[in-house]
């Protein structure tokens, strides 16, 4: 079993600058996508949690673009949960392309309620993310 999600992505011209290269802000987008999927895979959506008076934000994000993706690119992004805090998950994403490292993400999500005041993280969750997709 794997220790994170993966989910395919494939570059688009709306992905790209003027030179084709992958615009930076878009690796944010691609990992939105992956982190959103490894929490759809498993059950866990973000509508259900809102629906459960609990909202995941980011707190702060770290992006480390390594080598450039390409208009047409095949890239896969791998999500990791780290252990989760009382009101916090941190998450890392890798984005490859061909088994080559080519951005690195860290995340905080905050967990908050709909008035914005941090909360408990729903320990079921919590645990059934990491149990898929926690760290080695």
């Amino acid at each position: 079993m794997n220790n994170y999600h993966s989910f395919p992505i494939r570059v688009y011209v709306e992905d790209t600058d003027c030179y084709g290269i992958v615009y930076y802000s878009n690796y944010l987008n691609f990992a939105e996508r992956g982190r959103t999927e490894a929490m759809r895979s498993i059950g866990g959506d973000l509508v259900s949690l809102q629906d459960q008076g609990m909202r995941l934000v980011i707190r702060s994000c770290t992006l480390n673009c390594l080598a450039p993706a390409c208009l047409n690119d095949v890239l896969e992004v791998r999500t990791h949960f780290k252990k989760p805090g009382r009101a916090s998950l941190k998450v890392t994403q890798t984005i490859v392309r061909e088994d080559r490292i080519i951005a690195t993400l860290e995340i905080l999500l905050a967990s908050i309620n709909p008035s914005g005041k941090p909360i408990r993280i729903d320990a079921e969750f919590a645990n059934t993310l990491w149990t898929h997709f926690g760290e080695i």
